[in-house]
């Protein structure tokens, strides 16, 4: 089974046809990211995994949880062992009271079955608080979602706003998404993360971030390596697809003309979300300053929400593509709440 090719709706008994492959499942935030929701950071640092957002229609508080689950062979039973831990309830009490619910499958028409409790406030009509559950076990995950409203919103109808704003990923890892597959992928809260860069002692911080630029020397000092985050400007946005806005951002971010970039950019591929995760199409043109020494600039532009980003790599003696095939491979563009 591949993405493409998932049923209408991924249903207990379907979820054993994700075996034949390693996937990644994980909730996919980037419908709560045009001002619906807030992202609560007063309680803290979140875990990974781990996310508190408030429904502003509603005011009711959302937690978002995604796990590893290596117990079980059955989906339906292992989804409703989590749900009843997650909601502290009985599990012989489940049976009475347990409803399915779907949540959608970001891009695809399809959806994922989940299975869900709701819980009523003593002497009131509407049910305070809904919790859903569903493990995939072939896929080793478990994602959980509860909502709690205040008095007089009903917990239920809050969760099926909540669901038609949320997705979920189901992706097989390393998954390439192309430049028409992942154009309304990345709110405008996306950031680069490239912490990892530092880890291997093979490259060092020189060039502190001031705000969308920073920069980082290769241990030897051989080569240098710039990240950078930028809005688009209009030009830019008003290209007909990702792929021509990214050739107009290259063309910005060295001077040259659109034309320039378009007849030698070649494409390749950045990391997308965590490691391991999925790849997003990007682009590659090669250059030589005054000095005669030799870089490459690498990619992506996204039209939706107006961001460029941008790794710029010059070397003296090294080749400058293999400089960058290193860094990114501890570099990835990751939206919010991934």
């Amino acid at each position: 089974m591949d993405s493409s090719d998932l049923p209408d709706v991924v249903t207990f008994a379907d979820g054993e046809g994700l075996r034949s492959g390693t996937w990644q499942v994980r909730w996919n935030h980037t419908g709560l990211w045009d001002g619906g929701y807030t992202y609560v950071l007063s309680t803290g640092g979140q875990d990974e995994g781990l996310w508190d957002y408030t429904q502003n229609a509603t005011g009711c508080d959302v937690l978002l949880i995604q796990a590893e689950y290596v117990e079980g062979a059955d989906d339906l039973a292992a989804s409703d062992d989590a749900l009843a831990e997650f909601s502290e309830m009985n599990p012989s009490a489940l049976g009475d009271v347990v409803f399915e619910s779907t949540a959608r499958i970001s891009g695809s028409p399809s959806r994922l079955q989940f299975r869900a409790v709701a819980a009523k406030r003593e002497g009131a009509s509407e049910h305070a608080q809904v919790h859903s559950t569903r493990v995939l076990t072939a896929a080793d995950a478990e994602l959980s979602m509860k909502i709690e409203c205040p008095e007089g919103i009903d917990a239920i109808d809050s969760a099926n706003l909540l669901l038609g704003d949320l997705a979920v990923d189901i992706r097989r890892s390393r998954e390439r998404l192309d430049f028409e597959a992942s154009a309304g992928l990345v709110p405008d809260q996306s950031i680069w993360e490239d912490s990892a860069v530092v880890g291997g002692g093979n490259w060092t911080l020189t060039t502190p971030d001031d705000g969308g630029s920073w920069g980082y020397t290769s241990a030897d000092g051989d080569c240098t390596a710039n990240f950078q985050q930028s809005r688009l400007d209009e030009t830019v946005t008003t290209a007909p697809d990702d792929r021509v806005a990214t050739d107009r951002a290259m063309a910005w971010y060295y001077g040259w003309t659109e034309d320039d970039v378009s007849s030698d950019a070649l494409e390749r591929d950045m990391g997308f979300g965590p490691p391991a995760n999925r790849v997003v199409a990007a682009r590659t043109i090669e250059a030589v300053n005054d000095s005669g020494m030799n870089g490459i600039l690498a990619a992506r532009a996204f039209r939706q929400s107006g961001l460029a980003f941008f790794i710029d790599v010059w070397c003296t003696q090294r080749v400058p593509a293999d400089a960058l095939e290193e860094i990114l491979g501890s570099a990835s563009i990751v939206p919010p709440g991934w």
